[in-house]
């Protein structure tokens, strides 16, 4: 059975991805951020880029007994944080090193496929494009094709650049890769819960209707995303603290001393009929940051209302500082893309000390109305593998995610490797992991919050 990690990288080296003879668990390791020389002649066949090391080259690097001189054979990092290695340990690490070796993963005998997602940027500000992920998905997808075994597919992360209904081209590929080999896809569903970032308005045909936001200390980059109906018709303004009003439903761009803003306005596509509107904020001429502040958005109607539904995004937590968000955010609908796609078994997070559901988990429902998170699982102080050795705790839907795929990749080798239901994948296998989930005491079931239930 096959279990892919796809975001962070992974500490090959650490003993809990070891079988009982001291071999890597790790079939294949796609480090999609090695150049140069060292890739020549290593990057996959069909992408051209980064370097792959199947399990006989991490062996050789592990026999080496030393970290060092193992980099120079299998090269690699997990440069988020040890993020890569904490998920991949919570799917499928077998607690080796731990007290008593209890520390394990959910499918701690899994085979792994880990692709390390090439980073735009420096260390922790770099980011990561979709495409990245889409050609990480794929390359999973064939080496499980090749190896004749069915796969989990765990992603832990999530963006809010999207209208949240399932419709971006991240989304749409994800949901159409459901019907291709056995797989299941999990996905973190984030950690915007209480994160002020999402707010919804009505624009009423009557009136007019005024959003505000404050800008905190310190904010170099920021965008703002504005969702609109493309069958309303309404102005929108941006009130800057500095007094001024602008006019940002048509493309714009201000560079003075003290704001630098862009906006530009996006018409339907064939995969999503809204209207997005993207403003950036940089820091003005005589600023190092972007103008800290109140900032207002208005919608100033001129013609037909026939919805009248906004829904405004700002990034993620991991993008923009603790004092920037909506004055009167929602935290519903806040669960992050991809987590937002069709087919996919979307993961909140659940505390273990307080018994509910974890106040920073994303929340339902999508902007279409379809639930998710669907279930809840362990996100608080959840122990994992730590980079460079030793166990660590880790917060947040992304370990939580990995919890549920650990447990998903045992109920196909049940099914499919066991030969007891060779359909058990996909959308079955999502029913169901959901039917037996345990509601959650005094939450709504199904709920925006816990979905089905607990795993």
């Amino acid at each position: 059975m096959n279990l892919n990690i796809t975001r962070g990288g992974i500490d090959y080296f650490h003993p809990a991805f070891r079988d009982s003879d001291g071999k890597t668990r790790i079939s294949y390791l796609w480090n999609q951020n090695i150049e140069g020389d060292a890739a020549e002649g290593r990057s996959p066949s069909g992408y051209g880029f980064g370097a792959e090391y199947d399990s006989t080259d991490i062996n050789n690097a592990i026999e080496t007994k030393n970290r060092q001189f193992a980099q120079k054979i299998v090269p690699g990092s997990d440069g988020m944080g040890g993020h890569g290695t904490a998920v991949a340990s919570i799917a499928a690490g077998d607690g080796t090193d731990s007290r008593g070796n209890i520390i394990r993963g959910s499918a701690y005998r899994a085979e792994l496929i880990v692709v390390e997602l090439k980073r735009v940027g420096d260390g922790n500000t770099g980011y990561t494009r979709t495409i990245d992920i889409m050609e990480g998905i794929d390359y999973t997808l064939r080496k499980a094709i090749e190896l004749q075994k069915p796969i989990v597919i765990n992603l832990s992360y999530g963006t809010n650049e999207g209208a949240h209904d399932g419709n971006t081209l991240f989304e749409n590929y994800i949901a159409d890769i459901n019907g291709i080999w056995k797989n299941m896809i999990v996905i973190a569903a984030g950690n915007e819960g209480e994160s002020r970032h999402h707010v919804r308005t009505i624009v009423k045909s009557a009136e007019n209707s005024r959003t505000e936001f404050a800008i905190g200390e310190n904010e170099r980059d920021m965008r703002l995303f504005i969702w609109k109906y493309f069958q309303d018709e309404f102005e929108i303004f941006l009130n800057t603290p500095s007094g001024k009003r602008i006019n940002i439903l048509e493309s714009v761009s201000i560079n003075s001393e003290r704001e630098n803003i862009d906006s530009v306005m996006v018409m339907p596509t064939p995969y999503n009929g809204k209207q997005l509107i993207e403003v950036q904020f940089r820091a003005g001429k005589n600023l190092n940051y972007v103008l800290p502040g109140i900032w207002g958005i208005e919608f100033e109607v001129s013609g037909k209302i026939k919805c009248g539904v906004v829904d405004m995004w700002l990034p993620t937590i991991e993008a923009i500082g603790l004092s920037t968000g909506f004055l009167r955010p929602s935290s519903d609908t806040t669960a992050t893309i991809p987590a937002t796609a069709f087919k996919v078994l979307s993961v909140g997070a659940y505390n273990q000390t307080t018994e509910s559901v974890a106040a920073f988990s994303g929340r339902g429902f999508t902007a279409d109305g379809r639930l998710v998170p669907l279930v809840v699982a362990a996100g608080v102080d959840v122990l994992a593998a730590g980079y460079g050795g030793g166990y660590v705790r880790k917060t947040g839907t992304s370990f939580a995610a990995p919890l549920v795929s650990g447990y998903a990749a045992c109920i196909m080798e049940w099914g499919i490797v066991n030969r007891n239901d060779e359909n058990m994948y996909g959308e079955k296998l999502i029913a169901y992991i959901t039917k037996y989930a345990d509601g959650v005491n005094g939450e709504e079931l199904p709920g925006k919050r816990q979905g089905w239930g607990l795993i």
